[in-house]
């Protein structure tokens, strides 16, 4: 059998997984993200523990083979903004620093000091945050010096992998268009983002359309994998972008809800003129997996650690006991709000040091309100976005395709239906970033005519949610009630920021 292999480098989980060439599941490996937390908000990883685990995966994938099954081809979907440098001889110079490490934000006041905004927009379409790759490097270079010295390459996280599996240095559109560092509309490194940063343009590595084939599996990595050196390795893309991919968002007028430990939200659209921060409402734009497709993104940094963040920290059950006990809660959780804003706030007014709060606690509420407050909370906060977005590309979506693990909880995915007012549609294979890299391998080695070829031949809707009659005004009622709340809890967070300093 022919088989194509997709590896998801997330936040939570490392993943690896096989599919046909039909899109249909054959293997699936799943490892912890072993996250190494330095208190205060920063963590790192340690790059050999996680080539250690992705290769302990690809090896438990490749045991499982039968004797004519054949890996086509592999690619990767990743979190973005994640990376670490390398020296000349290709040896980790740092740990890896993920997205959420929030040395980022030092870097971040300093580099708006001397460019608006509004200028970084303009060239990159990324707004105003601390997580890109850029802030990451700069906190480096002023902090640890002597690394720079040595320095010869960055990498983002897929891009190591990529690196570990052929020795090759690549990166694809998608992954540059998160470092702060990628010129969007011309498709190539910025210069002049470079130039201001201080940086060479050797130190990135180049950058490829999604589905480009860099090269083969080295000796060195089929001798510790189980992989064939036959094997050809494809860039992939940014996670969000490849489950959009494999949900079939490749049209204008679509959307995807990607729900995980961040929630993200990715609108299609061909033409990009000119970026201006007023036009796109304070929303991200990147280069698509899909060649000549751009997206719009936004999302709630703080989706589904808001659970897990309260389930670990107060309520220590299963997934599904949680799920249950927040249904005995009433809609509007007996007339409590959850903010969630656990890592700052979601666009279109992006604040970084805005912080999350449950408002109108009383002695009465019980563990089932707290949980429920957060379910609705996060949905608020998603209507919110798709509403801005509709009107940015004066288009409305006809519904919401979902993925990611939030997918798999009814009770939210019923809540953000009836508040958004939207059928969401999940397909068929849950594992949608996984099979989205998968394919994108597939298109790279000519499985497949092009990647619309890949949808057509592999997507497959599960289930569908609608909005609930019965709760369509009440929940109407609290939408509204929620976004009056929403600006003073940021201008609380502002006053509790400013004390800090």
């Amino acid at each position: 059998m022919d088989l194509l292999l997709g590896i998801d480098m997330g936040t939570t989980h490392i993943k690896v997984a096989t599919f046909n060439v039909q899109g249909h599941l054959h293997s699936l490996e799943m490892s912890r993200t072993k996250t190494n937390s330095l208190g205060v908000g920063q963590a790192v990883y340690d790059p050999q523990e996680i080539w250690d685990c992705v290769s302990a995966l690809l090896r438990k994938a490749t045991r499982k083979l039968d004797p004519l099954d054949r890996i086509l081809s592999i690619s990767v979907a990743s979190m973005g903004e994640a990376g670490l440098f390398l020296d000349a001889s290709g040896q980790p110079l740092t740990p890896i620093i993920p997205w959420f490490d929030v040395r980022g934000k030092e870097a971040m006041d300093e580099w708006y000091e001397s460019m608006r905004p509004n200028e970084c927009f303009a060239i990159t379409g990324l707004n105003y945050n601390y997580i890109y790759s850029l802030f990451k490097m700069l906190w480096l270079k002023k902090h640890q010096p002597e690394i720079m010295e040595r320095a010869a390459k960055w990498l983002c996280m897929p891009d190591f992998i990529y690196y570990c599996l052929t020795g090759e240095y690549a990166t694809d559109h998608s992954i540059a268009s998160r470092t702060m560092l990628f010129d969007v509309r011309k498709g190539e490194w910025s210069e002049t983002l470079l130039d201001r940063a201080g940086f060479d343009k050797t130190l990135l590595p180049p950058s490829y359309a999604s589905g480009t084939v860099i090269g083969s599996v080295s000796r060195k990595a089929a001798d510790v994998t189980g992989l064939s050196t036959h094997t050809m390795v494809a860039v992939g893309g940014h996670d969000h972008i490849c489950g959009s991919f494999a949900a079939n968002v490749i049209e204008p007028g679509r959307v995807l809800d990607s729900s995980g430990t961040a929630e993200s939200l990715i609108a299609v659209f061909r033409e990009l003129s000119e970026l201006d921060t007023e036009a796109f409402s304070g929303f991200n734009v990147g280069r698509h997996v899909i060649p000549d497709l751009y997206y719009m993104q936004g999302g709630v940094d703080s989706s589904g650690i808001s659970i897990e963040w309260f389930l670990e920290q107060f309520a220590k059950m299963s997934y599904d006991e949680m799920i249950e006990l927040a249904r005995t809660s009433e809609v509007g959780a007996h007339g409590m709000f959850f903010v969630p804003h656990l890592r700052g706030s979601s666009p279109p007014v992006g604040e970084p040091y805005s912080k999350a709060c449950f408002l109108g606690m009383r002695d009465y509420h019980t563990p089932a309100d707290f949980l429920r407050s957060i379910h609705e909370g996060l949905c608020f906060e998603v209507a919110g976005i798709l509403k801005v977005m509709e009107k940015a590309l004066s288009l409305e979506f006809r519904n919401i395709h979902a993925i990611g693990g939030g997918s798999k909880n009814d009770l939210w995915m019923e809540i953000k239906s009836t508040v958004t007012n939207k059928p969401i549609e999940v397909p068929a294979v849950h594992e949608a970033t996984l099979l989205g890299a998968a394919l994108l391998g597939g298109v790279g080695v000519g499985v497949y005519r092009d990647h619309q070829e890949a949808s057509r031949a592999t997507y497959r809707s599960s289930l569908t949610y609608e909005p609930d009659p019965n709760l369509r005004e009440r929940y109407g009622k609290l939408y509204e009630t929620y976004h009056k709340i929403l600006p003073l809890a940021r201008q609380i967070s502002q006053i509790m920021h400013q004390a800090e300093d």
